[in-house]
């Protein structure tokens, strides 16, 4: 690439390949096109209930405060940001990154990106009322309009139940209901409020919610609430 293209450090060409750069304030440019130097950064959370997913960084109630500060404007990259977010009394998965592209593509609705959660309802759920939830969702639901949420359909969505515990049950509270009114949602949309309001279309009420997947990235179950990791390199191919 040096003897056969235009390869450029701080505007002058090189050709030596131990030619030393500084990764934080060099422009190295090959053809006249800038090329990035820090990789950009992935991380998964374990978002905390009580946490809100804002732009800006400070205060306990927002997630930056469970982040290392050395990482919120990181040199030479873009501001660390949210893909997506989390209401403030849903916990689970949430992907940081540095990466605007990486973001933007898995959060517009061409690529309807499922998502799961882990849910427990307030009433119990028997056979019948099972099979009538599977078969409701997968019709899709109309939801009324709410404050800051505009009237829609829902898109088909599927339930699969639980009647034990999951890998992910032991992180709530230890007095929460068990038979029946457990289940996993996977949805491929994220309109305000959804899942509570898909679940209060059909009479019942979320009273827990933990996202535990995005597309094929499955939650770390060792992460403690407000605990995250960077994501590895099979984990970023697998969201393509």
């Amino acid at each position: 690439m040096l003897k056969n293209k235009n390869v450029t450090l701080n505007g002058k060409r090189i050709v030596d390949a131990g030619t030393l750069v500084d990764t934080r304030h060099d422009i190295l440019c090959v053809d006249g096109e800038p090329v990035k130097m820090v990789p950009d950064l992935y991380f998964m959370m374990n978002k905390r209930q009580g946490t809100v997913c804002t732009s800006s960084e400070g205060q306990n109630t927002r997630i930056w405060a469970d982040v290392d500060p050395k990482y919120l404007h990181p040199d030479g990259l873009g501001k660390l940001h949210t893909v997506g977010r989390l209401d403030i009394d849903t916990e689970g998965l949430l992907i940081l990154t540095t990466d605007g592209l990486f973001s933007h593509r898995l959060t517009i609705p061409e690529f309807h990106v499922p998502k799961t959660y882990l849910v427990y309802l307030r009433d119990y759920c028997d056979e019948k009322k099972r099979q009538d939830y599977i078969e409701a969702f997968a019709k899709g639901l109309y939801l009324e309009k709410e404050k800051h949420g505009a009237e829609f359909l829902s898109k088909p969505a599927t339930i699969d139940w639980l009647d034990g515990e999951n890998e992910y049950c032991n992180l709530v509270s230890s007095n929460a209901k068990i038979d029946f009114n457990i289940c996993l949602l996977t949805i491929s949309e994220g309109k305000f409020h959804q899942v509570k309001r898909m679940f209060s279309a059909v009479g019942n009420e979320v009273i827990f919610l933990k996202r535990i997947s995005i597309g094929n990235l499955k939650l770390d179950a060792s992460l403690l609430p407000g605990q995250y990791r960077s994501l590895t390199d099979e984990e970023l191919e697998g969201l393509g």
